[in-house]
């Protein structure tokens, strides 16, 4: 396994357990689950994963608008990816702060 796809797998992992607070730039916050209720970010974190109602909401209460499902057989619908390289811009950007 390389280290790029060791890096694909822990997010994974990460993400289907509701583990990640935050991911920008190739950086994910993985936060462990007693953390998350000590700091009171769990309801976030499950949120994120889609596995939890809209933090601070009561079940009773309406969700902002979700995309709906792929398809009637209860496959996940493709998320953005959260892991995503950096945009070119920013690539070109830190390529000339590296070369200076």
């Amino acid at each position: 396994m390389t280290r790029e796809e060791a890096y694909k797998e822990i997010g994974r992992l990460a993400e289907q357990h509701a583990l990640i607070a935050q991911a920008f730039g190739g950086v994910i916050t993985v936060v462990h689950p007693e953390t998350q209720r000590e700091y009171g970010i769990e309801a976030k974190c499950l949120y994120m994963a889609g596995q939890g109602p809209w933090p601070g909401e009561s079940p009773t209460e309406q969700k902002p608008a979700a995309a709906p499902s792929k398809s009637a057989a209860g496959q996940r619908e493709e998320q953005t990816d959260l892991f995503a390289l950096l945009d070119a811009e920013q690539q070109d950007d830190i390529a000339k702060e590296s070369a200076e």
